[in-house]
């Protein structure tokens, strides 16, 4: 499986905002797309661009963003899914997309990183994020060298949580594979580098943007040896404060808001990974 499964067959900007020199840069790529299907791809290519402009922050900066397509034919349609996790069902893909990507998660898209890294960098050197769009329905994504995404209903809402991993974003969700588990009671006692995510709450990272009225911690958790899962939040929705639970543990460790989409994919992003992501825009403006 490799560059002998496949061909690349061209680049065109898709959203244009100016030089590449001047610009953020998202290039979004196929794979197990045949050369039949690439016209599928293109599609859902415009499919996420039009979701990234619609979901704040993007909107406002959209002016710093081009996005770049890079077309590239696999010998077959879809992605590995390997046993025990999915069917047992292979692909031959160029960029070699499997699920399951660390023998347990079946819901892990990963991609031949270095040969993707490579591929687009040949095409296209400005690239600063480039985004794997795999033809399957299997839900999965991931953000290692890459960001990968399916075309499961939540595939690209789970393309936009991968992005904002590679804007400096944390998981904001309390396990790392399943809530079953161990090993994942208490946060280890190093602060985490991502602005989502934080053991400290005197002073808290992003206690400018709480109103004095929130108390902090804003939840906590009665249980540290279990998820805590779905539930009603304790204060309305959007409001900044620390809540007990994320970076994969469900204590020792506190997110800005309830829920943000770094927590569940269908959520908008929380102010603190909005503010975030303004920032890491801001010297692309035009």
């Amino acid at each position: 499986m490799g560059v002998n499964d496949g061909t690349v067959i061209g680049s065109e900007l898709v959203l244009d905002h100016g030089s590449p020199i001047d610009r953020w840069n998202l290039t979004l790529v196929s794979d197990g797309y045949t050369e039949e299907e690439l016209p599928n791809f293109r599609l859902h290519a415009l499919e996420f661009i039009t979701l990234l402009l619609a979901t704040p922050p993007f909107a406002g900066p959209s002016a710093a963003i081009n996005v770049y397509r890079l077309d590239v034919a696999s010998a077959q349609s879809g992605a590995d899914d390997p046993a025990p996790c999915g069917t047992g069902a292979t692909a031959d893909t160029f960029f070699d997309a499997t699920f399951c990507g660390n023998g347990v998660d079946r819901r892990l898209l990963f991609v031949d990183d270095t040969l993707t890294l490579n591929t687009v960098y040949a095409e296209l050197p400005w690239s600063h994020v480039i985004l794997v769009i795999v033809n399957s329905t299997i839900h999965g994504g991931t953000r290692r060298g890459v960001i990968t995404s399916s075309l499961h209903p939540k595939g690209l809402a789970t393309g936009l949580h991968e992005l904002g991993h590679a804007l400096g974003l944390a998981d904001e969700y309390d396990f790392y594979s399943t809530c079953a588990e161990s090993g994942r009671d208490f946060h280890p006692a190093v602060e985490p580098a991502a602005a989502n995510v934080t053991i400290n709450t005197s002073p808290l990272k992003w206690g400018h943007l709480v109103d004095p009225s929130t108390p902090i911690p804003t939840s906590t958790s009665s249980d540290c040896s279990v998820c805590e899962g779905p539930g009603l939040s304790p204060t309305l929705p959007g409001t900044v404060g620390a809540y007990t639970g994320g970076d994969h543990y469900h204590c020792g460790v506190f997110r800005p808001e309830y829920e943000c989409k770094m927590r569940q994919f269908g959520e908008p992003f929380c102010a603190v990974c909005q503010e975030r992501i303004d920032a890491v825009l801001f010297p692309f403006y035009p």
